[in-house]
């Protein structure tokens, strides 16, 4: 079986709304949200099974926006979302979804 999954991939753009084409959102979000989703649904019978955990990484920007951030926002957003959702759902299970919205880390 499989106790548990880390979802960690993601991607980002900058660029205003006005300025940032639909396919900048599209496939921030693909990545981000999409495969997100795609993973969990993959692997989720195994980890009920095992009533093991989801643990999904988002980011600050996931629950407050930036300027020239929407892309990736919008993408995070819905990750929390997903992870609030399944959070609920997976309860009755015993498995435990986990949402890790790390801060923003500048590298010196």
């Amino acid at each position: 079986g499989l106790w548990g999954l880390v979802n960690n991939a993601g991607i980002s753009t900058f660029g205003e709304v006005e300025f940032a084409s639909l396919d900048n959102y599209k496939e921030v979000a693909e990545v981000n949200l999409w495969g997100t989703v795609r993973v969990t649904k993959a692997f989720l019978p195994l980890i009920r099974r095992a009533k093991g955990r989801v643990v999904n990484i988002t980011s600050m920007l996931g629950r407050m926006v930036s300027p020239s951030r929407s892309c990736y926002c919008v993408s995070k957003f819905g990750v929390a979302a997903f992870s609030d959702c399944l959070r609920q759902e997976m309860y009755r299970w015993g498995v435990r979804v986990i949402l890790i919205e790390p801060g923003n880390f500048v590298a010196a």
